[in-house]
Formats: C-alpha cells, structure tokens, sequence
C-alpha cells in the first residue's frame, strides 16, 4: 500500500515527542502525509519540549497535549504510535486495546508501508548493533547499491524514509528491544535479521526478566518464513532462550 493511502484520512494518538527529533520526525512526517487529525501527548510539559513544539505550529490538523496523557485522546482512533521505551503495559495502552484501536511504532510500521521491491534488513543485539548497521550499510553503497538507515539513530525519525525510498533499495534497520515491540504487536519480521549478541541489559524495565528482554530482541526472525534469514552471533546461538526458539528461517551462525 502506498502510505499516502495509508495515512489519508487517519485519527491518530501519537504518544511521546520528545527532543531527540525521531518523535518530532513521525509527527511531521504524519501531517504532511494526508492525516485528518493528529494528537501528539507527552508527560513533559511543553516548556521542556519547546525546542519540538516550536516546529509544530501552524498545523491545523495538529492537537498537543502536553504535561500528561488523559484516556480520552486513546479512544476513537485509527492508531496509536506508541513511542520507543513507552511500557506495552501502560494505562493508556491498554485503554486503547480496549477500545480495539490498534498499536504502531515507527519502524515496524515503515516496514510495513515500503514499496515492493525493497529489501529490509534489520539488525538487533545488546552489544554491537550500531557498529553492524553502519558497516553493512558503507558495504552495500560500496557495492553500488542504494541503501537507507533507520531505526535506533540518533535524531532521525524512520517513518519519513518512505517518501524517498523505492523499489530496488535497501533499508538497513538498527533496532532495539522496544522497537522490536513494534513487530511483535504486528506479526512481522525482517527479510534479513542480524542478531549480534544478547546479555543480561535494560534489566530496570524488564524487572530483572531476562526472558521476557530475550522475547522482544527475537521478534526480529518470529515471523520469518522459509525464504529469509536469520545470522546470529555464537553466543546468541548457544543461549538457552535462543534454543528455545522454533527458528523457520535459514540460520547462519558467525
């Protein structure tokens, strides 16, 4: 589907701004993409997000509600973009599910949304993940193709990629466990999943479940089929979540 189709006439609750600019990035991309309405809530209060907020005036199909969130802007939507670090089990999450509506995140949602033609690449892990994404990404434009990174960098939204992506490209993702999320909450996977390594992190928001970290890192191949692949780092391989796993995809261990 095209995304302008996608977006045309959409309710959207856009939950998390931030200062980092992927926040901000969604939020532009989304009112020049044919949205009806877009709330955009976050808990800090606007004078601490002045930097985004001052980029997002003169929208008239644009609501900011800042300083908290309250249920009703999680009812009679078309979707939430839930933001990266934001719990699944929030109130307001869950008050959306409630209601059927259902939940994105940006990277998930591009994947969804990219031309026919276009190979997605992701890559994940505890350790070495950035270093990854990069390289493989300087090794494809060396080789003469074109390539687009998104995902977990620094001061770059992913949605926006889609309006300059096209069939024959290659989208190289850096995704972290939040991320991942995304494509746990939609079913999908990547083409091409890289899983570098995987270590006891983030334990603060697991609450010290290693497990349920293992579970949002393997969305990356959950959903894969036959036809793509999967290549893990050998400690990932030998880890006890890992084995427990019913890997479909080709594995390629290095």
């Amino acid at each position: 589907m095209n995304y302008k189709d996608f977006f045309k006439g959409k309710k959207v609750t856009q939950l998390g701004l931030g200062l980092l600019g992927r926040g901000l990035g969604d939020a532009l991309f989304m009112l020049g993409s044919g949205v009806e309405n877009l709330i955009v809530t976050d808990k800090k209060k606007e004078e601490e997000l002045q930097t985004s907020v001052e980029k997002l005036t003169g929208f008239k199909n644009l609501s900011l509600h800042l300083g908290g969130h309250i249920l009703s802007d999680f009812e009679n939507r078309d979707f939430i973009l839930k933001g990266a670090g934001i719990p699944l089990d929030s109130e307001f999450i869950l008050h959306a599910r409630e209601k059927g509506i259902p939940i994105e995140m940006d990277a998930s949602l591009c994947v969804k949304l990219l031309p026919e033609g276009v190979i997605a690449i992701g890559v994940t892990g505890t350790r070495g993940k950035s270093t990854t994404t990069h390289l493989i990404a300087h090794i494809l434009r060396q080789a003469g193709k074109t390539v687009f990174v998104g995902g977990n960098v620094r001061d770059m939204a992913t949605l926006p990629i889609l309006q300059e992506i096209k069939s024959g490209d290659i989208l190289v993702l850096e995704l972290d466990s939040w991320q991942l999320q995304g494509f746990g909450e939609s079913k999908i996977s990547l083409h091409i999943a890289v899983f570098t390594t995987f270590m006891l992190d983030h334990m603060n928001y697991y609450r010290g479940d290693a497990e349920r970290y293992f579970e949002d890192k393997a969305n990356i191949f959950r959903y894969q089929s036959q036809n793509d692949f999967l290549i893990v780092g050998e400690g990932v391989s030998q880890n006890t979540y890992f084995k427990t796993q019913n890997i479909k995809s080709k594995v390629k261990i290095v």
